[in-house]
């Protein structure tokens, strides 16, 4: 799958290339149709890149083993703060946190969670600017985190679909792969953790994550 996912990109960097060659030398010959053309292929360019990274991630986390160490959540959230800077501040979004503990996990995993939940909460925003908020509550030998959001919401029963490879519950009106979650998903389970998500159409979601305080038992 790897080899696979290289051997694509070649082609595709070659069209975004050609694509953005013909638009600054060739500029005064096109029509608009054709201008418009060129903007189509570069749209779908970006998705095409898009979709590659994610599926390289993703079998990443298939395929990975984590590098376990005492790590602060609440570092790897600001880590995730960091990466998704972009989505954060072209959405007027908040993000906020209570205190959140140590654990053992893998730092750029776990961090990779929460960004992906914080950009899935700047996509499907409602009509008001994005607000996220994440807390921790320790039951015995496990953290229940909480990442709760102001955005669309969804329906009930769409509650474990959300979680499978290439489902988009809002179709192609939002840009993505549809492996977000999914590799949420499978990054907490190899935390030897667990995730659900609470929700109601117009009334954002709550995304609920169990993580071992020890880490994974192996």
């Amino acid at each position: 799958m790897f080899h696979a996912i290289h051997d694509l990109r070649e082609p595709v960097r070659a069209i975004r290339t050609s694509a953005e060659f013909l638009a600054i030398n060739d500029v005064n010959r096109f029509d608009k149709s054709a201008t418009q053309c060129l903007r189509h292929i570069g749209e779908g360019v970006d998705r095409l890149e898009s979709l590659l990274r994610d599926l390289a991630a993703y079998c990443e986390g298939e395929a990975s083993h984590l590098h376990l160490t005492e790590i602060s959540l609440e570092d790897a959230l600001v880590e995730a703060k960091r990466q998704a800077s972009h989505e954060l501040a072209e959405n007027a979004a908040a993000l906020t946190y209570d205190s959140l503990p140590t654990v053992t996990g893998d730092f750029l995993a776990l961090a990779t969670v929460f960004r992906h939940l914080i950009e899935n909460a700047c996509k499907f925003r409602g009509p008001n600017p994005p607000a996220v908020h994440v807390t921790a509550i320790r039951q015995n030998s496990e953290w229940l985190l909480s990442v709760r959001d102001n955005g669309l919401g969804f329906k009930p029963v769409y509650a474990d679909v959300i979680f499978l490879p290439f489902k988009r519950l809002h179709g192609r009106q939002y840009p993505g792969s549809g492996l977000g979650l999914a590799l949420v998903k499978k990054i907490v389970e190899l935390h030897g953790g667990s995730i659900w998500a609470e929700s109601k159409p117009g009334e954002g979601s709550t995304f609920w994550l169990i993580l071992p305080t020890s880490g994974p038992q192996v």
